[in-house]
């Protein structure tokens, strides 16, 4: 049993959305079609462009990527080295694809007109160009989720809290952005509308998605404001960090609230921890790696090609999925 310490009811109450994958890699309801047409053709390469590939997330996600890519057979899987949203660097390695005649392209678009001309030189090289996360104009497919309801799931947990520890005001929260990725604003917008409905005030705009930007924020935002009790993250990352300079501070974990958005591994297990970090929006990166592989055979097939995985609330309110989806972690990129 996962040990809960200084939890409050606030963690259950976002709603969860479908089901956790049970089967890691599945995507396709034809997988075994896939899998034997693999068998009588060439072998395909497939690029994969993430406009911040230094996060520990991208790493999960490419590791159920690249399962999949070995459970099908004949699929080679690049991976891009774009960081930071550096968007000359994610224009260079896309068009460096394009010259080596790769038969998919799969990118996060930092910029979607900068990309376009290269989506058409792709195209007429007859390279399927599909999007990650966000649609793309004019592209052949997306792996794409649900940012809308990743923040709306965190901003109704926050908003609950507020509800139960500071019925009569006075909430603090700092939400965290990401300057770089402008595509992912309802990610911090609409936990900014529901807990400034719900009573709160928004004293700190973070900006940043690594665990030391996470605390580095936070710890400057608790000298302004002590009272600072309500932290949501871009992403599990950022929300790491600000467990860190709660815990560091001395917050009281039954008076705090962290969340976090993607469901990363190193998220989950800090939720386990019982302490400030009380939830996340946990996608289902197992479908979401798989569907990077699936989406772009079925481009390259002729086939639809474009999904958005959903997701989830997982907190301690649910021990055994949070068990679950951390060992299944495990079995997949290991310890972390």
């Amino acid at each position: 049993m996962i040990p809960q310490h200084g939890t409050s009811n606030a963690q259950t109450t976002a709603p969860a959305q479908n089901k956790i994958s049970d089967t890691p890699g599945h995507l396709s309801e034809n997988a075994d079609t896939t899998i034997q047409a693999a068998k009588n053709r060439r072998p395909l390469v497939i690029a994969f462009s993430h406009a911040v590939s230094e996060l520990l997330v991208v790493k999960s996600v490419r590791a159920y990527a690249d399962l999949r890519a070995k459970e099908i057979g004949g699929i080679v899987l690049l991976h891009g080295t774009t960081q930071s949203g550096d968007l000359a660097h994610q224009l260079a390695e896309v068009s460096e694809w394009i010259e080596q005649g790769v038969d998919a392209i799969v990118a996060m678009p930092i910029e979607a007109a900068a990309l376009q001309p290269l989506v058409a030189r792709a195209q007429a090289k007859g390279i399927r160009f599909l999007s990650y996360a966000f649609p793309l104009p004019e592209s052949d497919g997306m792996a794409g989720f649900d940012s809308l309801l990743s923040g709306s799931m965190c901003g109704a947990a926050a908003a609950a809290f507020i509800r139960e520890q500071f019925p009569d005001g006075g909430a603090q929260a700092l939400v965290g952005a990401l300057a770089a990725t402008p595509l992912f604003a309802p990610r911090w917008l609409e936990p900014i509308s529901m807990i400034e409905a719900a009573g709160g005030k928004i004293v700190a705009l973070g900006d940043g998605a690594t665990v030391e930007s996470g605390r580095r924020q936070t710890g400057e935002a608790l000298l302004s404001y002590p009272e600072l009790s309500i932290v949501i993250g871009i992403n599990d990352e950022f929300a790491l960090g600000a467990a860190q300079a709660f815990e560091a501070a001395g917050k009281d974990p039954a008076r705090s609230f962290i969340c976090g958005q993607d469901g990363a591994p190193e998220g989950l297990r800090e939720i386990a921890r019982g302490l400030h970090f009380k939830g996340t929006a946990a996608i289902f990166f197992d479908q979401l790696g798989a569907a990077i592989v699936d989406m772009s055979v079925n481009a390259i097939e002729g086939k639809p090609a474009s999904i958005s995985i959903p997701c989830e609330y997982i907190s301690l309110s649910r021990p055994a999925q949070l068990e679950k989806l951390i060992k299944a972690f495990e079995t997949v990129t290991g310890p972390r």
